[in-house]
């Protein structure tokens, strides 16, 4: 006995060796050492139950046992030690075998693990997905708005300056000098020197590089920088433009370095022999009297390393990209750019290290262009816009980027929630594998207990059924077979204790008639030659009896043995012609049987199959499910943005109503700037009035006449200082004109990005409702594959049914068979032994 057997095995040992000729404890301990893989006392088991069982009852299933050992575990094995069951080659499983080898229970909590990791990661991946293809597009959104601000920021600008020369416009001291340029070509050195010093004024206060007084023959008047006086300023030929159709023009223009260096403007630091982008407004003087074109007053701004308003911009939205290029010589170039990232300080002159943006853009039709791109190590959302000059040539490009690292860490932030979900539904996940493992498996091991007792002997222990489900109905069809091999045991024991009374009975009439007929021997030993003319001599007593019975007997036996001649021939013509159709027969069961184990493998792949379509229709479904949650999680976020931009529109709101009231505070200093005009018109006549009355008191009035010159000039220079500030409050108050306009036009846009973002909304439930209908036909299908699977194995039942009693008709058949050859046999026996009796 191998001591590495377990107790389980060497129970069943010792039971075989108790009882040699129990095949059926033999059976049981071959399935046992196959089980724990004692394959080769397994193999030797399963041969000796072949050589044993004459009836056949057990040999089929040990050769499907070996067949299966041999296919599973001996592929390298020679195929006539497979035959011989001498040698196993191959000792070790392969991983695929030994998987299937594991318990019931391991496999199914394998099954279960992998089909929902599969399941987590697929959820997982998809929802990453769409977090980041939905935060992609509104991090794309949000960096076209921010550039329309950078955009804003940038026409601010020009707009302060053009609104500022529209009040110099009406400046009398301009137009005096205009008209009297018209008139003789020349202005007076003290009007000119008053002009300048306005001019640079204006330079001053606005941080601009050029204002230049221009003439209709294209000619300077006066320029704010090194005196160009008489010198024709074409500039681009935008002056020539300007003075064709006189009127107001604001644009952007590059500025040839030629032209830079004849004006020696004060340039930002860094600007050195290159051409630049300027910001140019042309506003026309006009006449007061004949409201005819007289000059043309022109205002530029050099854009290059400027980062003022690139810097309102970052500071409104909190970091990120800004920058401006223009398209100069066939050559992009950058004018002005600057970087700020997280809390850092901002960095200036950091170029795009791709341009392939601004080309599209240059070829497009002038509208926003979003890309991604890596700068200084750090990703950012770009989007660009192309501003024309004043012949519709995109020259000049603002480009902002947004910041992507709060959209990385909101896809880090989700990424670990979802694995930490995903987590938390895995170990969920594990714990209904087990459970649900347990309560498969108890019942199936308990079932196995109860065949190993009813092996080794245990007539009377039947499995407890305790469900109705497959394992349950396994149960209630071993108690049937037990109760069926119970009873086929004791048929069998009434039927060997019947024979056994019957051969005792024989044995007795065969001593008896021994005894009787031991006198006759001599008088039957010409009978026996085949002369049945004999006569026994008939004594008395009981041999006479005997003799006389004999002689009756032989009497008989000559009748019988013509009759007997007559049945034989009967019977053997009877035999030869029954036994084609026989042998037929049992052929056309035997392929009969074969037919319907084919059949039967076929459905129980089908069944697999089902099984299959069904574990797949079910994930399918739990996917829709998360993909419908995923969806709803969509809404909510639309939700808060629809939220964000109605704060937005707040905003937007009060600030439209601050500058209304600055409009009405600008009005009410206009009031009091003419009021204070109309004292200081008041107060030149009194002095006017003051000096003349002084001329007439002559000598003694000329100190009061000085005193009543210096107040007239006084009173002139505050009626000079009320018309700037006058001019100053009607810039402002069109400024703040333009200001609401464009605030109306942002809260335009925020309604209709409120719409948009319904949209999307309207979208995601839309999106969630289809999931819905995806998970509802998912179940139906599912449901449906769980019914064929139910009806597939009610099919495989019958079919293993059919197959049983097509087996015992094949067997019948070959028994009919055989059984007539051998009734062919006696027949010839019974003629030849007839034929030695003489008649």
């Amino acid at each position: 006995m191998n001591s590495n057997f377990s107790d389980n095995i060497k129970t069943l040992q010792n039971n075989v060796e108790k009882n040699p000729s129990d095949l059926m404890a033999k059976l049981n301990l071959a399935t046992a050492l196959e089980q724990e893989n004692h394959y080769d006392d397994a193999l030797k088991v399963y041969q000796t139950i072949i050589t044993e069982d004459n009836e056949g009852v057990f040999a089929g299933t040990a050769e499907k046992a070996i067949a299966s050992i041999q296919i599973k575990y001996l592929k390298n094995q020679d195929n006539n030690d497979i035959k011989n069951n001498n040698k196993v080659a191959k000792k070790s499983l392969s991983i695929k075998q030994k998987i299937v080898d594991l318990p019931i229970a391991y496999k199914q909590f394998i099954a279960l693990l992998i089909s929902s990791l599969i399941s987590i990661l697929g959820v997982v991946i998809a929802g990453r997905i769409i977090t980041i293809i939905l935060g992609r597009s509104q991090l794309e959104n949000q960096a076209v708005a921010e550039l329309a601000v950078s955009v804003i920021n940038y026409n601010s600008r020009i707009n302060e300056m053009e609104s500022g020369f529209r009040g110099q416009a009406d400046n009398s001291a301009i137009i005096e000098a205009a008209k009297t340029y018209q008139k003789t070509g020349t202005i007076p050195v003290n009007i000119k020197d008053n002009v300048r010093r306005i001019l640079q004024n204006e330079t001053n206060a606005r941080q601009i590089e050029y204002a230049t007084l221009i003439g209709l023959n294209s000619k300077i008047i006066v320029n704010a920088n090194k005196d160009r006086s008489g010198q024709i300023f074409t500039l681009n030929n935008l002056v020539t433009e300007v003075l064709k159709f006189p009127r107001r023009l604001q644009t952007n223009a590059i500025i040839p370095w030629a032209e830079i260096s004849a004006e020696k403007p004060p340039l930002p630091t860094g600007i050195d022999n290159q051409n630049v982008l300027m910001n140019i407004s042309f506003t026309p003087v006009t006449d007061p009297t004949s409201k005819e074109v007289i000059a043309i007053l022109m205002a530029g701004e050099v854009i290059n390393n400027k980062t003022l308003f690139l810097r309102k911009t970052i500071e409104a939205v909190g970091g990120g990209y800004g920058a401006i290029y223009m398209f100069n010589e066939e050559n992009f170039q950058p004018v002005s750019s600057i970087l700020q990232s997280l809390d850092n300080e901002p960095k200036t002159n950091i170029s795009l290290p791709e341009l392939d943006l601004l080309k599209q853009a240059q070829l497009g039709t002038g509208g926003d262009l979003v890309t991604r791109m890596n700068i200084e190590n750090q990703w950012y959302t770009l989007a660009v816009k192309a501003l024309p000059n004043y012949q519709g040539e995109e020259i000049a490009f603002v480009i902002r980027g947004t910041p992507e690292i709060e959209l990385q860490q909101l896809l880090n932030d989700s990424l670990i929630y979802q694995i930490l979900v995903g987590a938390l539904t895995l170990i969920i996940a594990i714990i209904l594998a087990i459970i649900f493992g347990r309560a498969l498996t108890k019942p199936i091991k308990k079932l196995q207990q109860t065949a190993q007792k009813i092996g080794s002997g245990d007539k009377n222990v039947r499995a407890k059924i305790t469900s109705n489900d497959e394992v349950g109905q396994l149960a209630q069809t071993f108690n049937d077979m037990a109760e069926r091999i119970e009873s086929y045991t004791e048929a069998i024991e009434d039927i060997a204790q019947q024979r056994e009374k019957e051969a005792q009975f024989q044995k007795q009439q065969r001593e008896n008639l021994q005894k009787n007929v031991i006198n006759l021997l001599l008088d039957i030993e010409e009978a026996s030659k085949g002369n049945l003319g004999i006569q026994a001599e008939v004594v008395s007593g009981e041999v006479g009896s005997i003799a006389d019975a004999f002689n009756a007997t032989m009497r008989g036996l000559q009748g019988l043995v013509k009759q007997v001649i007559i049945s034989a021939n009967q019977v053997h013509e009877t035999a030869l012609a029954n036994g084609q159709s026989v042998n037929h027969l049992a052929q056309n069961s035997n392929k009969q049987d074969q037919s319907i184990q084919v059949v039967g493998v076929s459905i129980e792949e089908i069944t697999q199959s089902i099984e299959k379509v069904s574990e797949s229709a079910q994930n399918a479904a739990q996917i829709a499910r998360k993909s419908r949650l995923t969806a709803q999680e969509g809404e909510s976020v639309m939700d808060e943005t629809v939220n964000s931009i109605y704060q937005i529109r707040n905003t937007v709101a009060d600030t439209s109503k601050k500058a209304k009231r600055l409009a009405d505070s600008s009005q009410e200093i206009s009031k009091i700037v003419s009021i204070i005009s109309n004292i200081s018109e008041k107060t030149n006549l009194l002095a006017f009035n003051a000096s003349i009355e002084a001329a007439r008191a002559g000598e003694n009035g000329q100190g009061f006449r000085v005193v009543a010159d210096e107040v007239r000039r006084l009173a002139e220079q505050v009626t000079y200082s009320t018309q700037e500030i006058e001019q100053f409050v009607m810039s402002i108050q069109e400024e703040t004109s333009d200001m609401m306009k464009m605030m109306e036009e942002s809260t335009t846009q925020v309604v209709t990005g409120t719409k948009l973002v319904k949209n999307t909304k309207e979208t995601l439930q839309k999106l969630a409702q289809i999931s819905n209908e995806i998970d509802f036909l998912l179940q139906s299908i599912s449901e449906s594959t769980v019914n064929q699977k139910l009806i597939s194995q009610k099919v495989n039942e019958k079919m293993q049914e059919v197959a049983v009693v097509t087996k015992e008709t094949a067997d019948e058949s070959n028994s009919v068979s055989e059984s007539l050859q051998e009734l062919v046999k006696v027949a010839i026996e019974m003629q030849q032994s007839a034929s030695r009796f003489q008649v």
